[in-house]
């Protein structure tokens, strides 16, 4: 006997708010997505980091693998240099075999802003088929939680939806959270943390991202170089580095990051047309020349402050509302894993929710599974990429005093 469907709710029109709701359509419930921006709205900017645990999951939706072996490109290998004195030595690299990639089971690449348009197209089309029910230019207001009544989420204008299981794929500035940092203090008032042992040790990761078109970067000599490079360069400087690569023929993406509390003058900014926030330059002195002129023909740049809200938990008290990506965890956004995370979460939860006829008996444990399996697998991301950013921008009086990283 076919169980009746659960109706989730899902806050972001994302690529992981995307793929959870095709896959929990597909499932057989009942799927609304909401979305703040319009559906023409223009949010790609950059690209996006693909590593092998995303690329595999790409086999799972139709047609998604033929686009990422059409237009994406492969990234070749690390290449880390140590920047000191505005000169830069390599010190190591790692090349992406093909010995090892057939191991990892997939390739890793590199996407650029007009593939992610099209991937976002893509799953668009695929929830719009499965007749998943978009509501664009929604933005959320509250969600309202209770014991005898179905989560209710309330956008600003005042329009209401209420549903069984509220997802909050809202990235780092995300509504959905809000709740759950509510139950988060409550809980504390009357349990304090006795062990911070496991605590993450940073509060903010700050950086910023700038990107340039390719046919412009080849016009400087010194710059050609760098444009054929399939690597994916890392520049370490005193106290940030500097992550620079191809995405794809006709964009280059440079990260500035380090691992800290934002400056005074740091400012979480969306993307910007021109030149890039003034704010990157006093950072860039100690680098290679080049990597000063690239920000300075930058056509797009953002700057991003991401909070650390190292939650215990990715579900709420009432298993009403879900998290996942950005509004659940902290892996670092200039680093390697940020998409893949939010892509594992989505799976995870289409997955957990596969099984329609045992559903909604089996919400608690459903979710109870979601938490045991994400909350462990992206507390050691959320690490890994803290650590790299300390290790790779360790500040150079801190080496010079034989000092430790707040995580040895």
């Amino acid at each position: 006997m076919v169980g009746e469907p659960l109706k989730f709710i899902v806050i972001g029109a994302g690529i992981a708010g995307l793929t959870t709701a095709y896959l929990l359509n597909k499932a057989g419930h009942k799927v609304i997505m909401v979305e703040k921006s319009s559906q023409e709205a223009d949010r790609w900017h950059g690209g996006l980091r693909c590593p092998p645990n995303m690329t595999r999951l790409f086999q799972d939706l139709p047609g998604a693998q033929k686009l990422l072996n059409e237009k994406a490109m492969k990234c070749a290998g690390l290449h880390f240099f140590q920047c000191k004195d505005k000169t830069s030595e390599l010190v190591g690299k790692m090349e992406f075999t093909e010995d090892m990639m057939n191991d990892l089971g997939c390739d890793f690449y590199f996407i650029p802003a007009s593939v992610h348009r099209d991937l976002h197209k893509h799953l668009l089309t695929l929830c719009m088929d499965a007749d998943v029910q978009i509501c664009w230019s929604l933005e959320v207001e509250e969600i309202c939680l209770g014991k005898d009544i179905n989560p209710i989420v309330i956008f600003k204008g005042g329009e209401r939806i209420s549903g069984d299981i509220v997802i909050g794929a809202d990235g780092k500035k995300s509504v959905a959270r809000n709740g759950l940092l509510v139950e988060e203090d409550e809980e504390l008032e009357y349990h304090p943390l006795e062990d911070s042992s496991d605590m993450l040790p940073m509060k903010e990761l700050t950086g910023a991202t700038v990107s340039i078109p390719i046919s412009i970067m080849e016009q400087d000599p010194d710059l050609l170089q760098l444009t054929r490079s399939e690597h994916w360069m890392f520049w370490m400087g005193n106290g940030t580095v500097l992550m620079g690569a191809p995405y794809g023929r006709d964009l280059y993406v440079l990260d500035l990051a380090y691992a800290g509390p934002p400056g005074m003058d740091d400012k979480d900014m969306e993307w910007l047309t021109g030149a890039p926030i003034e704010n990157v330059f006093k950072h860039l002195n100690e680098y290679d020349p080049r990597l000063k002129r690239i920000f300075q023909l930058a056509s797009k740049s953002h700057w991003s402050i991401q909070t650390v809200y190292d939650l215990p938990r990715y579900i709420s008290r009432d298993n009403e509302v879900v998290l996942i990506g950005d509004a659940a965890h902290a892996v670092h956004i200039h680093g390697t894993y940020n998409t893949a995370a939010a892509f594992e979460d989505a799976f995870t939860l289409g997955r957990l929710f596969s099984e329609r006829e045992s559903a909604r008996s089996h919400v608690p444990l459903l979710l109870d599974g979601y938490q045991t399996i994400r909350h462990t697998r992206t507390r050691k991301m959320e690490l890994a990429c803290m650590h790299d950013a300390l290790i790779l921008g360790v500040p150079r009086a801190l080496i010079a005093k034989g000092g430790t990283t707040a995580l040895d």
